[in-house]
């Protein structure tokens, strides 16, 4: 059985957009507070995916049990981790949230196994582990750098935000994957936009500076990231399943930091290279396809 190269041209290019939002992000705080760009953002997406929809003469999920998975995927995806997040980073390093988001593919695996029947094989569980370590290593190596204080309750919050995209991963692929992707994530982004709005009053104040930092943060985080990167993602855990598909996060810490080595001259270390090998030997020990078995003679004769 042959490997199936479109999925990991389908993961890269999701990772490469998932991880460029790292340093958008540190652009993007100097115009608004976080929790309320993330309102204005998801909100710009929701009437930007409606606008299309409607073009294409399509609309919003017609039954309650779509309309329902939308609007859940929205509060676990968007609102939840990356509103976690967000919050996480006025306490917890960088460095860290990004490890514990590294986590996510072996809490999707364990989820993934009971409610969707995807065996966790010993070449999958081997290349996890790999995973796993290599995005330890990478991360861990930073913060060996330097004396990093995080908050307790803040690694808290941003382990909770991980387990809610684990969630969501598994919620997509068992009751959202039939589905207009398109239509989904409008609702997931309107969704997400409703309910972190009352959570922005309550813990920030309003102060956005408008101007062109603002806007071509929001451009780029809408329409590339709700809008492209969302859409990349669905149609890869559609194609490679959920746990394969999480497994691709192990290459979010490694192509982070070579985005904000291009954009913002942060230094690359030979640590951060030699992590890198076992995430990538990981991830194609997670998405190999299984040997299959011969069919019976029955079944093969003319």
């Amino acid at each position: 059985m042959r490997l199936d190269w479109r999925v990991f041209a389908l993961g890269l290019a999701f990772c490469t957009l998932w991880s460029s939002a790292f340093t958008v992000g540190k652009f993007a705080i100097q115009a608004a507070p976080p929790l309320w760009f993330l309102v204005i953002r998801f909100a710009l997406a929701f009437f930007l995916m409606w606008g299309v929809l409607a073009v294409m003469r399509r609309g919003l999920p017609g039954n309650r049990r779509d309309m329902s998975t939308a609007v859940w995927l929205g509060v676990l995806n968007n609102a939840a981790y990356l509103g976690c997040a967000f919050i996480a980073f006025k306490s917890v390093s960088s460095s860290m949230v990004a490890l514990i988001a590294s986590l996510m593919p072996l809490v999707t695996a364990a989820l993934a196994w009971p409610l969707l029947g995807e065996r966790l094989t010993p070449r999958k569980l081997a290349g996890l582990a790999l995973g796993l370590g290599g995005a330890w290593y990478i991360l861990g190596s930073r913060l060996g750098q330097g004396v990093v204080v995080d908050d307790p309750v803040g690694l808290g919050i941003a382990t909770a935000g991980m387990f809610c995209l684990a969630c969501g991963t598994v919620l997509y692929k068992k009751r959202g994957a039939e589905a207009d992707p398109l239509a989904m994530n409008a609702v997931q982004a309107g969704a997400a936009s409703v309910v972190l709005l009352p959570v922005a009053l309550a813990l920030e104040a309003p102060e956005i500076t408008w101007g062109w930092t603002l806007i071509w943060t929001q451009a780029y985080t809408a329409i590339v990231m709700t809008f492209g990167a969302l859409l990349l993602w669905f149609a890869l855990i559609r194609r490679a399943g959920a746990g394969a598909a999480s497994a691709f996060h192990f290459l979010n810490p490694g192509i982070a930091m070579l985005i904000a080595w291009i954009v913002l001259s942060e230094p690359i270390s030979a640590s951060d290279v030699i992590g890198l090998a076992p995430v990538a030997l990981g991830i194609l020990l997670v998405n190999w396809p299984a040997s299959r078995k011969p069919a019976p003679a029955s079944e093969t004769s003319a």
